[in-house]
């Protein structure tokens, strides 16, 4: 797991399922942020990623 405590909105995300997203917020506890989607079927969607699900930050 990557500690996403630091990871300010506008960085990019490589994220489970071959995904690239977007940060918009960061929750700041440690464990959710709320991002774009920028590729795959749900292309510009907004959701909550958990940092279990971030394999990279780029």
């Amino acid at each position: 797991m990557l500690a996403v405590n630091e990871v300010a909105p506008g960085a990019k995300l490589r994220i489970a399922g071959g995904l690239t997203a977007e940060v918009l917020e960061n929750m700041g506890d440690g464990e959710w942020l709320r991002v774009r989607i920028l590729s795959g079927a749900d292309l510009g969607a907004e959701e909550l990623c958990h940092a279990t699900d971030v394999l990279d930050v780029t």
